[in-house]
């Protein structure tokens, strides 16, 4: 599903286009010239099927997995992925630790499990990170990627600049959907002030596009999204949640 002249979506489940696995995230293909990367990675559930859009793309080979949080549905099929693509995961120290130890209690995986927000065939596998990422730039083919730690929704949370071609996009994982909206998981995980500032930080790179880990993206005027939910902020409410 090709959304824009470097972005494919190879990856969605039901709180967005049905692509994958239901329990998946947006799974975002980008394209660099060279070489192309990976926006998050599911839950590992249907990975066979992410591969198969990716082969579809004919895009140039996948060099990396750039994960923005630790929670399952954008996190689970990170090892898997990069197995099969033989890509490296790039993500925050903090997710790299929940990776790496296959911590379901960090990962917020054994609690949502537990309440039936995932099946019992999913779980995290002790997975690989090849590097650990702060406030940093860097390239990967053609595109120049900015890693943005941005707390607030979870742990550890990134965001990931991208510019290609003069075109910025911000994909935004769990920080901040379009229409503004945001995903509140109670006060022991989110950090609403947090949260507030990082989406702030974003808006302040004038982004073009934005593309969040659920639900519509924005191909442009990303700046009206984000300033809807500062919006909200600023009148003392919380902007509205991702669903309904």
């Amino acid at each position: 599903m090709r959304l824009s002249e470097h972005v494919h979506l190879v990856g969605s489940g039901w709180l967005g286009y049905s692509l994958s696995d239901r329990h998946d995230g947006h799974v975002y293909l980008v394209e660099g010239g060279t070489a192309s990367f990976l926006i998050d990675a599911g839950s590992g559930l249907n990975t066979a099927r992410i591969a198969a859009r990716i082969e579809a793309a004919q895009v140039p080979p996948v060099t990396h997995i750039l994960v923005t949080h630790g929670h399952a549905d954008h996190a689970a099929g990170a090892d898997a992925l990069a197995r099969l693509l033989g890509a490296e995961i790039w993500t925050s120290p903090e997710v790299a630790r929940m990776l790496i130890d296959a911590d379901e209690v960090a990962t917020g995986l054994a609690l949502a499990r537990s309440a039936g927000v995932y099946p019992a065939a999913l779980s995290l596998t002790p997975t690989e990170v090849h590097r650990r990422l702060g406030d940093e730039t860097f390239t990967i083919g053609a595109a120049t990627v900015r890693c943005m730690p941005t707390p607030g929704h979870a742990v550890g949370h990134a965001c990931y600049l991208v510019d290609v071609d003069g075109a910025r996009a911000v994909f935004t994982g769990d920080l901040v959907f379009a229409r503004g909206r945001v995903a509140v998981l109670g006060t022991t995980e989110t950090d609403v002030g947090a949260l507030r500032d990082s989406i702030a930080a974003v808006a302040a790179t004038g982004p073009g596009a934005l593309f969040p880990g659920h639900g519509s993206v924005a191909l442009s005027d990303a700046d009206r999204h984000l300033a809807a939910a500062l919006d909200a902020f600023d009148r003392g409410q919380l902007p509205p949640g991702l669903l309904p």
